[in-house]
């Protein structure tokens, strides 16, 4: 435990002092300055040369004692509740200094009265003794660090030294114990010679205290574990064996591998059978824990499935030769000669499942087909019953552009039956599969074997042809393509085999996969495929031939003080697309690409506009247009006369203005007209409809979007 100190606040006490020669404490003095669980510490100090004495009591003293009391029991000694007393020596040289006694032997967590007076060189005494109250700290709690677990015979202890002297022992346990480099060493490392649980105790001592912590240590024999060897296995379950544990208790895990694992009777066994769901490299762990030590091995186990070999069928053969029909499944196989008298030849080879058996002898025989996947194996048998009699001939096989295909075998004399041997899809035999040359069609290409059987007093042979149905070859034309007229373009057709192309005459080399097409308007290209068995196969692509297009910007035109206007560009044709651009000039087109778009946002002056036209494939064309917008003109005279010319007072562009007033006033400053929306309609009358004279007038003219304007105007009929 960590040790706490208390330092005690003193009660001090004056004292008058006495004679002249006689001394007197040095300022702070005597106070306590600290406090142990054993020990007080006091200071004193004297301004002269002198004896000090004092006593202590192991309670809080009340009493009032007189100095020459406090010396004669400083000399005589402890005795009874005084614990501890003495005299103390101050020096000449020592005068004026602040001095420390320890006063040590003291019970802990205890309240301390000292008395304490001085006397000088001639031992005169003070007036009165100071009495000081001080309380011992309480003894501090050992700590023992903590115990745990070893997978050994030996720990290392971790005491924390608090005060005195240690000592480790050990108080329970089933052997001897040993500490280094000793048992006073908190750190020390403690050695037994019997496994199992033991405590140890860390004592400290110093002085009346004494305590202690106690710790418990599990040692434990470390365990070792074996789980056997490497193994594959055919089948699903596998017999472990891995060490008896010597210590502690065994457990069979599945660490790695698919599907799951049972353990027989139970995964504590170390010799357990193993059942698992799925075939493939399995790793069992075998892990041996002896309290919390552990140790562990792993085993590798390869489950393989076991084949199943299948032999088709025997029976009674005409002939020599046998065709055989075992079934491979996902594996190799080979066939031999179980029984029989002669010798057996295996055509093209023993490995082959359908192969031909041909026998030196006629005679029984048995026939064995061994499979295998690389480690596990079976078999299977057939009998045959060669006899002399008819030999079958089924004709030539072949290769077949499409599902259907003309067998060829020859009759000889027997009833002959046409069966599939192999192949990916379904057959049919048309008429039936009892002539000879029927019809065989297929439902999916690929490699089919047929067997052609015939039956003639209880004697068979077969023949067997092999016919490949092929797929059409793969061909692709390419994508569709856009040419300008005039111009040529490169197909570019994809596949295994010779290529031609039609029409021809449009083509630099219709032989080639690519070849260079330059046709005069749109038309289809065709490739036909040819692959190495002669079957073929076709795809097209279309070449769309475009005319050069032609750009039509509308015609020029002149607004007056008129900023907006609408376009009117050539229709675009199919596969066509255009755009407006500002060459000169402003404006801000409703939409670029629109013939008809609006244009706003013109400029005074010229403004040139360009019209483009692309197909995506041929030059551009262009074309433009200008647009003047003039600057707005008051007229400087009318001639109401009604006459058709100039009767009204107009203002051109007045519709790009906003709303507009119109004020007239005579040369003497009265007005004589005036409309808040004028509409271009004066005709040089007075507000009451009355004609003016012919004279010059004043005209102002306010608008919303433009300043206002002021100017004159003539009348003249």
């Amino acid at each position: 435990m960590a040790k706490i100190i208390a330092i005690a606040s003193p009660i001090l006490m004056t004292v008058p002092e006495g004679a002249e020669a006689q001394p007197s404490w040095v300022t702070g003095t005597p106070s306590v300055s600290g406090t142990n669980h054993v020990s007080i510490t006091v200071n004193y100090g004297l301004t002269k040369a002198g004896t000090v004495y004092y006593i202590v009591y192991n309670f809080d003293n009340s009493a009032q004692l007189t100095s020459s009391y406090v010396r004669i029991n400083a000399l005589l000694g402890p005795s009874g509740t005084k614990v501890a007393s003495g005299s103390l020596s101050v020096k000449k040289g020592d005068a004026g200094k602040v001095l420390q006694l320890v006063i040590d032997g003291l019970a802990p967590n205890q309240v301390h009265t000292i008395f304490i007076v001085a006397a000088d060189t001639r031992g005169v005494l003070q007036g009165s003794p100071v009495r000081l109250i001080a309380t011992t700290l309480a003894c501090p709690l050992s700590e023992a660090g903590s115990g745990g677990d070893e997978c050994s015979l030996s720990f290392s202890l971790g005491a924390v030294s608090s005060y005195g002297t240690g000592q480790w022992r050990k108080m329970s346990g089933p052997g001897n114990a040993s500490f280094s480099p000793n048992a006073a060493n908190p750190s020390a490392t403690v050695t037994v010679t019997i496994y199992g649980t033991y405590v140890f105790r860390w004592s400290e001592t110093e002085g009346n205290c004494s305590s202690y912590d106690e710790i418990t240590v599990n040692f434990y024999r470390q365990p070792s574990a074996n789980a056997g060897n490497d193994d594959n296995v055919c089948g699903l379950e596998y017999d472990l064996s891995a060490n008896t544990p010597s210590a502690g208790t065994g457990t069979w895990t599945m660490s790695s591998g698919t599907g799951t694992a049972t353990f027989i009777p139970d995964a504590g066994s170390p010799d357990a059978v193993v059942s698992v769901s799925a075939y493939g490299a399995k790793v069992f762990t075998w892990t041996v824990t002896n309290g919390t030590c552990s140790a562990s091995s792993e085993v590798s186990v390869n489950f393989h499935e076991v084949p199943v070999a299948d032999a088709g069928q025997g029976g009674n053969n005409c002939g020599p030769v046998f065709y055989l029909s075992a079934d491979p499944g996902i594996y190799t196989g080979e066939w031999s000669k179980a029984t029989g008298s002669g010798n057996a030849v295996f055509t093209p080879g023993p490995g082959d499942p359908t192969a031909q058996v041909t026998v030196s002898q006629f005679g029984a025989y048995t026939f064995r087909w061994t499979v295998t996947d690389g480690f596990c194996s079976s078999n299977s048998v057939i009998s045959v019953n060669f006899s002399e009699g008819l030999s079958a001939n089924a004709g030539r096989g072949g290769d077949e552009c499409d599902r259907d295909f003309r067998l060829n075998a020859i009759p000889g004399g027997g009833t002959g039956t046409w069966a599939k041997i192999s192949g990916s899809g379904n057959v049919v035999f048309a008429p039936d599969a009892h002539h000879p040359d029927a019809l065989v069609t297929v439902t999916q290409f690929g490699d089919y074997n047929f067997a052609w059987t015939e039956v003639k007093d209880n004697c068979s042979s077969t023949d067997i042809i092999k016919v490949t149905f092929h797929a059409p070859p793969a061909v692709s034309a390419g994508p569709d393509l856009t040419v300008c007229q005039g111009n040529s373009v490169q197909l570019s057709a994809s596949g295994t085999g010779s290529f031609m192309w039609s029409p021809t005459d449009l083509l630099d080399d219709p032989l080639i996969y690519d070849p260079v097409a330059t046709p005069g308007n749109t038309t289809t290209f065709t490739v036909r495929l040819t692959d190495v068995w002669g079957c073929t196969n076709s795809d097209k692509v279309i070449i769309e031939v475009r005319e050069m297009p032609s750009a039509n910007a509308g015609n020029d035109r002149i607004l007056d003080y008129a900023f907006k206007d609408t376009l009117n560009a050539g229709p675009l044709d199919p596969g066509e697309g255009g755009e407006w651009k500002v060459i000169t000039g402003t404006g801000a087109f409703e939409n670029i690409n629109d013939p008809g778009s609006i244009i706003s946002d013109l400029s005074l002056g010229d403004n040139i506009l360009v019209w483009s036209v692309s197909n995506g494939v041929c030059p551009k064309a262009a074309d433009t247009i200008a647009i003047m917008v003039n600057d707005l003109v008051l007229p400087t005279m009318i001639t109401p006369n009604m006459d058709g010319r100039n009767d009204y007072f107009v203002l051109k562009g007045i519709q790009s203005l906003g709303k507009t007033s119109l004020t007239v006033f005579n040369r003497w400053g009265a007005m004589v007209f005036s409309s808040d929306s004028y509409d271009n309609s004066w005709d040089g009358k007075d507000y009451k409809g009355n004609s003016l004279p012919d004279d010059t007038y004043f005209i102002i003219i306010n608008s919303d979007n433009h300043r206002p304007i002021s100017g004159y105007i003539v009348i003249r009929r």
